[in-house]
């Protein structure tokens, strides 16, 4: 084991994902880390039902998640971190967040909202989709980045019970001190992270302004499945 410290433990994505459960500043202790050839990099929250943050570059050393006991946070080996709104990425609301006071402080707390993090699955190339259950919903999470290094995510939710009135789901979209419009349905934050969410939506959606900050929400009609796209450029 003492010549196994001693040893370079970086983990250089090649020709198939790297998928590493760890614990991290910016994830938690249920951080799940993914590294892919592109040099494009997230950590998802398990814990918390969550995309948590990404970067660029290097990976990750797993020298510490694989030999020290007690061992300090695993820290992106990579530059340009950026992160990515806190709390889950859906909400039940009603119409709209200004019907009445209550919808302008929606709860994204995943415990709160009783999210079940059901765990992942990887495809043939090894990119892992994330699987969790809120409510009547069945959420499917496929994060990766394409050639130009934008992180890609496709989010599919499927209701379960078909029978009952169309939901509408409220997607938590964007987050920052501020948030500048780059046009439908994009907006970028006071730290340059930029997000565009499927055209294919019928509303652009709301911005609510709280203490910590404005959160840009999107109604989502989901009628028994519904796939929304979205594009993080940092």
């Amino acid at each position: 084991i003492q010549k196994a410290r001693s040893q370079d433990y970086e983990l250089i994505p090649k020709d198939r994902p790297i998928v590493l459960r760890t614990f991290m500043d910016e994830a938690g202790t249920h951080a799940i880390a993914v590294g892919f050839s592109e040099h494009v990099h997230f950590a998802f929250d398990a814990e918390h039902v969550r995309l948590a943050a990404a970067w660029r570059g290097r990976f990750l050393d797993a020298q510490g998640t694989w030999f020290v006991r007690f061992a300090p946070a695993a820290d992106p080996l990579g530059e340009e971190l950026i992160s990515l709104p806190p709390g889950v990425p859906f909400v039940l609301l009603k119409e709209s967040l200004r019907d009445d006071n209550e919808l302008s402080e929606p709860d994204f707390d995943a415990k709160k909202a009783g999210y079940r993090f059901l765990g992942y699955r990887l495809d043939e190339s090894g990119v892992p989709t994330f699987l969790y259950r809120y409510g009547r919903f069945d959420i499917e999470d496929r994060i990766k980045p394409d050639a130009e290094k934008v992180l890609i995510r496709r989010l599919t939710i499927t209701d379960r019970t078909p029978n009952e009135p169309t939901a509408s789901l409220w997607f938590r979209g964007h987050f920052g001190k501020s948030l500048n419009y780059d046009g439908p349905h994009s907006y970028t934050n006071d730290a340059g992270v930029s997000m565009t969410v499927s055209g294919s939506l019928k509303h652009e959606g709301e911005l609510a302004a709280r203490e910590d900050g404005t959160h840009w929400i999107i109604p989502v009609k989901v009628e028994r499945k519904e796939t929304i796209e979205v594009r993080y450029r940092w």
